[in-house]
């Protein structure tokens, strides 16, 4: 199972797009808005949008798609239950904001659009943070929890099949691209992809200038290819920018956690004090209602000895 996702802006060209003719397009479920047509569902998509019209980028889309091998094994309710399940992991409630699942039937394989309102029912925003090791993760789940075929060992034995037919070098440039896209979405440090290169075989050589990636080279198979070679995204210049990038988003969630347990903190001291000051009151309460009475005791005590 593979779950593509994209975040952009507008409704109206994915809708369009989902319910294309030529797709063979069949809405399979939605949730609050209308499936009758492109225009009632991405007028309904932007009427909620207004609820955080701040937000540029409200379209959460994803494709689904699956090995040509799951065919029989989806129809179209299995389908829903685990886009349902797709969303769940994703950390999207299907009942706490809009979307769509359209199935279209142009490809050999079985697969389907997702359209999420990233403006939730209450105006907050869905977030997209992670979206591609989120999704993956997600994927992966789901292929274990429904018993389906493996899209990325079908995806690897693909690829595999294609470097044996390469050229040695070539063949070694496809394995570490391959490495590299598996591995940097997840690092946040320079040590960290190399160690996850490492693992795979891959030797990472890696020079610096005051103390910032500059130039990167990898050795495979006594191969040694530079980055800018592997692809403009794995320059050393680039691969430190989106390392830099992946660490600012950690650091970011570290930050609102505790930003958060500090909040959640103050609050339970203040509702400590508030108890601690209920208790307090009600035994001071309790303290008084007794002395009273024993000084009532008292006097009635003396005045039948005074008669």
């Amino acid at each position: 199972m593979i779950g593509k996702v994209k975040i952009g802006k507008s409704f109206g060209g994915i809708c369009r797009y989902v319910f294309g003719e030529e797709k063979g397009a069949e809405v399979l479920a939605t949730e609050g808005v209308r499936g009758t047509s492109a225009e009632h569902m991405a007028a309904d998509f932007n009427a909620q949008r207004e609820l955080n019209p701040n937000l540029g980028k409200a379209v959460m889309h994803v494709a689904l798609a699956w090995p040509a091998e799951e065919k029989e094994q989806l129809p179209n309710e299995r389908m829903e239950e685990i886009a349902r399940a797709y969303l769940k992991a994703m950390k999207v409630d299907p009942e706490g904001t809009q979307w769509a699942l359209v199935r279209h039937r142009d490809q050999d394989h079985p697969h389907a659009h997702l359209i999420v309102n990233r403006v939730d029912n209450e105006g907050a925003t869905v977030s997209d943070q992670h979206n591609y090791r989120h999704s993956l993760e997600a994927c992966r789940q789901l292929e274990k929890q429904y018993g389906l075929v493996s899209a990325q060992e079908v995806s690897q034995d693909n690829r595999r099949a294609v470097r044996e037919q390469l050229p040695e070098r070539a063949a070694a440039k496809l394995y570490v691209q391959d490495a590299l896209s598996r591995h940097l979405p997840h690092a946040t440090s320079t040590e960290e992809l190399t160690a996850a290169m490492q693992r795979d075989g891959i030797g990472v050589q890696a020079t610096y200038q005051k103390e910032k990636l500059q130039a990167v080279v990898f050795a495979y198979e006594g191969h040694h290819l530079k980055g800018s070679e592997l692809g403009r995204a794995y320059s050393g210049n680039n691969l430190a920018k989106t390392i830099e990038a992946q660490q600012d988003q950690v650091q970011q969630q570290r930050a609102e956690l505790s930003t958060a347990g500090q909040q959640y903190g103050q609050h339970r001291l203040e509702l400590d004090l508030e108890a601690f000051g209920r208790e307090y009151a009600a035994q001071k309460q309790q303290a008084e209602k007794a002395e009273k009475q024993a000084q009532e005791g008292f006097s009635l005590q003396r005045g039948e000895k005074l008669r």
